[in-house]
């Protein structure tokens, strides 16, 4: 009897545990392998955070944007409308791709009867701040976003931005994305220079899905641009201020406003100056002895300078005026803020262009469609269908943004 207690108490015991762990994953307290959690399940959480997730199709939500109650529309729009409305300005929101995203896709951490009960009844500040948020977009631009993206951009470093490979880089998905400005393409420059560094996407595509309207502050391990020095940068600028200005705010409409340009964006183009893959006889000349730290030193010094509104806009504007100025916001919005942000500030390696010269963003939009720039750009395919007259529109209302 005694040989058979040595048997029966522990594998009781290891039966129990077995059956605990299963509990625990069951009901989201931990990840256990294999264990669906029933907060995942048809008919509970999933039915409002989003009717359609599908975990096996990676979470693919082809119906999303639907009227209700299909659609993202039920669940995470319904409490987050200030981030559901940049998501369907986005790239992703606004894309006909049957493999467009929805919320969960990189919201992929489902809540656990803990995390629940915490944030409903023993809510910090933190999450305190995250219900205002909610629908003020101030606060929710300059207060609860610079601290969540060091989060989430920190573990999107840290997975390799595993939830954007999976869309974009599987061989089986390119036919999705052929013809579209989500197709992966490796040998294009920025995403040569982020094999060379060993970066992932989301160092250069900081804000991702939400269209923010300000960028946020990159808060996780810096790029060799954002590495460099901002006093020598500043130094070594005294040779650019002739056509950018002492600081990085041009005065002549044919050159570029430099100032609160992004570094990794700064830096990527003084390299195509150096490799001859963008050409310019002066900025050849410019750049010809220009070492990888010089270029990094002046790519964050620029950086950090505030830029100044190209175009004034008058306090008293006539009808025409602002007839003109609310249908180039118009258009901006509808063609150009997927890439460069709601306001126009930019998004990592897509370039800010608030405040920058009319005729300078006309001069580029003219090399990008007749190929004498960038001939992997998605530009061409972006001002299509656009008139002379709607891209005049835009040009001088971006020029006007602060």
């Amino acid at each position: 009897m005694a040989n058979k207690r040595k048997f029966i108490i522990p594998g009781a015991m290891l039966v129990a545990g077995i059956l605990l762990i299963l509990l625990a994953g069951k009901i989201g307290v931990v990840h256990v392998p294999g264990v669906h959690s029933v907060f995942q399940q048809a008919g509970t959480c999933s039915t409002c955070h989003e009717t359609w997730y599908d975990e096996s199709s990676y979470a693919f939500n082809p119906k999303g944007n639907k009227k209700k109650p299909f659609g993202v529309t039920i669940g995470c729009a319904e409490c987050h409308p200030v981030q559901y409305e940049e998501y369907k300005l986005s790239a992703m929101g606004s894309s006909k791709n049957p493999l467009r995203p929805g919320c969960i896709n990189c919201h992929d951490n489902p809540h656990s009867v803990l995390r629940w009960f915490k944030h409903m009844y023993l809510a910090d500040q933190g999450w305190k701040d995250v219900q205002i948020a909610l629908r003020d977009r101030d606060f929710y631009d300059h207060v609860l976003t610079p601290r969540l993206t060091k989060k989430e951009r920190a573990r999107f470093i840290k997975t390799d931005s595993r939830t954007c490979r999976e869309c974009h880089t599987r061989k089986d998905h390119q036919k999705y994305f052929k013809g579209s400005i989500g197709l992966f393409k490796a040998d294009i420059p920025p995403h040569q220079q982020m094999k060379k560094e060993g970066l992932t996407c989301v160092q250069c595509h900081k804000n991702l899905t939400h269209n923010l309207s300000v960028p946020a502050t990159w808060g996780a391990k810096p790029t060799k641009a954002e590495q460099g020095i901002i006093a020598a940068g500043k130094s070594k600028s005294e040779s650019c201020a002739g056509c950018h200005g002492a600081d990085g705010n041009s005065e002549m409409g044919m050159f570029p406003s430099l100032a609160g340009l992004d570094a990794n964006y700064l830096y990527l183009q003084l390299h195509l100056f150096k490799d001859g893959k963008r050409k310019n006889e002066t900025m050849a000349g410019m750049v010809e002895d220009l070492s990888e730290q010089d270029m990094a030193d002046l790519s964050a010094y620029f950086s950090k300078q505030k830029r100044k509104p190209a175009v004034s806009i008058p306090h008293v504007l006539g009808l025409q005026q602002r007839a003109n100025l609310e249908k180039g916001e118009t258009l901006f919005r509808a063609k150009c803020a997927r890439c460069h942000g709601l306001t126009g500030k930019g998004q990592g390696v897509f370039p800010a262009l608030a405040g920058q010269y009319p005729d300078y963003i006309l001069s580029q939009i003219q090399a990008f469609t007749s190929g004498g720039r960038s001939s992997h750009s998605v530009m061409r395919d972006v001002v299509k269908g656009l008139t002379a007259d709607d891209l005049d529109l835009i040009a001088q209302y971006i020029g006007g943004v602060k």
